[in-house]
């Protein structure tokens, strides 16, 4: 008896439209799975760099800081239950989500950078924030480099604090890029101007002396807080033209109070709002 053997011929390949979509997480799910897939990006950063020490990852609302940043590596700052071990901690802020996966592993690999100077007992950064040459050594032995459009303000303020990933470093971490933008279902929304966050009911002198007057647009619309009890209207507001470093500026029109602290940033130059002559 003889018998047939058939073919093998390979199965067609499905059309996108055959591609089931893989299910969204559990809306309880969201934040844990993106800090998964941080988790496994830092470990990435370690199996190609393993002078970076191991450290907690976090993910959360950077609250009001996350107009000007968008993840922080601080050391020594969890201590574990039982025995005196304690371990660094690298925090990425929800707000940074919005950049997409490719920035915030950008923002994961600076902070590893920072992590790489504090095990070698290296001082890179500046209590005001200025990235100096030793932050900018370590930073290219981990794949960054300086973004293109940084202005010179930025760079004379900050230093090499402006980072993206080089091409090489991107294709390194291809896999968990692409692990990390499949875990962002969602994205924290930003509340830059309302919310007086973190205040007790009895409220506090520190609470108290926040400059809370309200923003207002080119246009003369003030933007309102979006929680809280809303103040008074005011007969004379007193507003100044604010700009900042990009070309032609971005303007908006705050109280003198608050352009003089330099706290609120543009989310295109990453450079600060000052005052401005008034035409």
């Amino acid at each position: 008896m003889t018998t047939a053997t058939a073919a093998l011929v390979p199965a067609p390949a499905a059309s996108p439209e055959d591609v089931a979509t893989p299910p969204a997480a559990p809306v309880a799910e969201i934040a844990a799975a993106i800090t998964a897939a941080l988790i496994a990006g830092w470990e990435a950063i370690r199996a190609r760099h393993p002078e970076v020490p191991e450290a907690v990852i976090t993910m959360a609302t950077g609250g009001r800081e996350s107009t000007m940043k968008l993840a922080h590596f601080s050391a020594k700052r969890w201590r574990l239950r039982q025995g005196d071990g304690v371990h660094h901690e690298v925090f990425v802020t929800a707000e940074s989500l919005q950049g997409g996966a490719e920035e915030v592993f950008a923002t994961l690999i600076h902070e590893g950078a920072h992590a790489l100077n504090q095990a070698r007992g290296v001082d890179d950064c500046s209590a005001s924030q200025y990235h100096n040459k030793k932050f900018k050594a370590a930073a290219a032995e981990l794949g960054l480099i300086q973004k293109p459009d940084v202005s010179d303000y930025f760079k004379k303020k900050y230093g090499f604090a402006g980072t993206t990933m080089s091409d090489e470093a991107k294709a390194a971490y291809k896999e968990q890029i692409e692990a990390l933008d499949a875990a962002i279902h969602a994205t924290r929304v930003p509340n830059f101007y309302g919310g007086r966050g973190g205040r007790s009911r009895t409220g506090s002198k520190a609470d108290d002396d926040l400059d809370t007057e309200g923003y207002e647009t080119e246009d003369g619309d003030e933007v309102e807080e979006e929680e809280g009890p809303q103040k008074p209207e005011r007969e004379d507001r007193n507003y100044a033209k604010g700009v900042c470093q990009c070309d032609p500026p971005n303007v908006i029109r705050a109280s003198p109070r608050t352009l003089r602290r330099g706290k609120v940033m543009c989310a295109d130059c990453l450079g600060v709002f000052g005052p401005a002559d008034e035409d």
